[in-house]
């Protein structure tokens, strides 16, 4: 894997296209179609993949144009799917820039700069993730969640140890040391818990160290917690226990939302204070949790 780019700029790709005649426009256009389908497949593979940019413009020149409504469409939809993905909110999708190209003048303009911003966005996630952490996990620090996948044995849902997820302090890996095994978690002195009171987990509780982070999410690959109902996001929300702090920070990564005691909102990717007794309800209701 290597870095992408993370400062694509519409300006400077006018300017360098005009001054190259096009030539830089062409290599700019190719990297932007790998950049996409490598970031997004990288989350999805099963997911819609650009042709390079020469087919591009080949199936625009065939259709008199047609393909490269198309295409822009399926581009707008792809980053924003992606967004979803990584935890990042992107509010323009493929009908969005569309509508935008509809407008006269500098409507085209403003929608490559929206692709351009989302897509900076994207790729600056997945270097954080699959780059950045890979380049820390090599530096000696594994992933230690102190979960025993698949503890529960419910078939609607899994606890599965997930790459992307920040590695526990030396501290903490210390203390999971000196603490007990029981029912498959890893139980210690100063711990919080994650009971679930609505959904296919409800019942289980989940003990949460000092420090440690929980991610539920619909995406395995993204989630140390997993639900498989279509409300939850591919990484839905993060659940971090604070031991001096007596709490807990609840951080929304979705597109459907988090809700704390039912009615309100939590800011997206902003770290929320949460007290014991908190109840958190994720996307549309179908599933609740109190952090104890």
């Amino acid at each position: 894997m290597e870095r992408k780019k993370e400062d694509r700029s519409l300006l400077i790709y006018i300017l360098l296209s005009v001054v190259t005649c096009g030539i830089y426009g062409l290599i700019f256009m190719w990297s932007f179609t790998n950049d996409l389908n490598d970031v997004s497949s990288a989350k999805d593979p099963d997911g819609w993949r650009s042709p390079n940019f020469i087919i591009v413009i080949l199936l625009t020149i065939v259709t008199c144009g047609i393909y490269s409504w198309y295409w822009l469409y399926k581009v707008g939809n792809t980053i924003q799917r992606s967004g979803d993905d990584y935890g990042v909110r992107v509010d323009e999708s493929g009908t969005t820039l569309i509508m935008w190209c509809l407008l006269l003048g500098v409507g085209v303009f403003i929608s490559y700069h929206l692709i351009f911003k989302n897509m900076n966005k994207i790729c600056r996630k997945y270097n954080e993730e699959f780059i950045d952490n890979a380049a820390y996990a090599q530096g000696g620090y594994g992933d230690s969640y102190g979960y025993d996948a698949g503890g529960y044995g419910n078939s609607g849902s899994s606890v599965q140890s997930g790459s992307s997820q920040k590695k526990i302090s030396v501290a903490a890996q210390q203390e999971s040391e000196e603490t007990t095994q029981m029912a498959g978690w890893t139980i210690g002195m100063a711990h919080g818990a994650l009971v679930c009171t609505k959904g296919s987990m409800q019942g289980a509780e989940i003990n949460i160290l000092d420090g440690e982070m929980v991610t539920i999410g619909r995406d395995g690959a993204a989630s140390n917690l997993v639900l498989s109902d279509r409300d939850i996001s591919r990484r839905h929300c993060t659940v971090q226990f604070n031991a001096s702090e007596n709490c807990y920070y609840v951080t929304d990564y979705s597109s459907l939302g988090t809700r704390m005691n039912g009615t309100v909102q939590l800011e997206r990717e902003v770290p929320t204070r949460c007290s014991r007794g908190t109840r958190i309800i994720l996307g549309q209701g179908s599933n609740e949790f109190i952090l104890q």
